[in-house]
């Protein structure tokens, strides 16, 4: 069953209930990236070097500083751990992560997830579902270490998140933290205004739908970024033309995700949130499957950790814990979070 955490208050508070709440979870994901920082020759004593240029970076957004450093605190483990999960992508942004769709069709506004993720990491899923000081409700599936970057708000807003890597990447606000406060924005203007806050680290592709038919789809690098108002398919390399110039080169698991994702739709463009998790669950790509599993025994290897679909015109979430085509979607309570138009 899915693990649900409801925390509300000033950020500080929220995160320390969810530290709290997943204390075990996440001393559990820190352990596996004590062995993972153990095999890189990492250190304890360095954590603090690594971690503090983007620490210092994210001052940008103070809100999400507080939140994190609450989580640490209510969970009782070390800042410097929690804040190099989530900046991992700039310490080591090498593994392949994601694959996202929308899809609208007469009545339903979909959008659609799988996080992809080190193996090492499964089981640490939950749902956070925040109410913050500003009125703003989120519903967030999450591995337990990380701050919550995809789901929906009570704007009738949605966001899926791919990660993106380029050579330009740098020190700056961590990925992780600039997609959690993108899906905080109230509108989709809003949504871009946040993707490409100044001073970020690199790129992701956010994937957003709103209620109503509003899609796009923000693919960013640390200094630029590129639009388009489509639904469709994303996984893990730039689909424009000028970025995908800049960015480093596709990988083969990418490539397979997303010509399978889009020959999908355009066979069988899914009407209902059932039809989109079918999807979720294909295992006929290669290298990569959409459904990927990861190699037995490689707890580095990229598997998908849970599966998320949303409607939106029904205000309605599923969440799948671990492989979807295996771990059945459990639909989450949004009253109060995110009421049906």
């Amino acid at each position: 069953m899915v693990r649900i955490v409801r925390a509300e208050g000033p950020a500080a508070e929220r995160g320390r209930t969810i530290g709290r709440e997943l204390g075990d979870q996440i001393a559990r994901s820190l352990a596996f990236y004590r062995q993972l920082l153990v095999r890189r020759d990492v250190a304890a004593e360095q954590l603090a070097r690594l971690v503090e240029p983007f620490r210092a970076a994210a001052a940008a957004l103070p809100e999400l500083v507080a939140l994190l450093d609450g989580i640490a605190a209510g969970a009782e483990v070390a800042p410097d751990e929690l804040w190099l999960v989530n900046a991992l992508e700039e310490v080591e942004p090498s593994l392949e992560r994601c694959s996202t769709f929308t899809a609208v069709g007469p009545g339903a506004t979909i959008l659609a997830h799988n996080e992809q993720w080190l193996a090492g990491d499964a089981g640490n899923l939950a749902v956070v579902l925040e109410h913050c000081e500003d009125g703003m409700r989120l519903a967030s599936p999450t591995v337990a270490c990380c701050l919550p970057a995809v789901g929906v708000n009570s704007a009738g807003l949605a966001q899926g998140i791919d990660s993106l890597s380029a050579p330009g990447d740098r020190v700056g606000v961590p990925r992780v933290l600039v997609s959690r406060h993108a899906l905080a924005a109230v509108s989709l203007d809003d949504a871009l205004a946040r993707a490409v806050l100044p001073g970020r680290a690199g790129g992701y592709a956010h994937v957003l739908a709103r209620r109503g038919g509003e899609t796009l789809t923000v693919e960013t690098t640390a200094t630029g970024s590129a639009l388009t108002a489509a639904p469709g398919a994303h996984t893990n390399h730039y689909l424009d033309p000028v970025l995908a110039a800049e960015g480093d080169p596709p990988g083969e698991g990418s490539l397979s995700r997303h010509a399978r994702l889009s020959e999908l739709l355009r066979e069988r463009p899914p009407a209902c949130p059932e039809d989109a998790m079918a999807l979720l669950r294909d295992h006929a790509s290669s290298p990569q499957a959409i459904c990927e599993h990861g190699e037995p025994g490689d707890d580095e290897s990229s598997a998908v950790l849970f599966s998320m679909v949303c409607e939106l015109e029904a205000g309605r979430m599923w969440v799948a814990p671990g492989n979807p085509c295996e771990a059945a979607f459990e639909e989450v309570d949004l009253a109060g979070v995110l009421d049906a138009s």
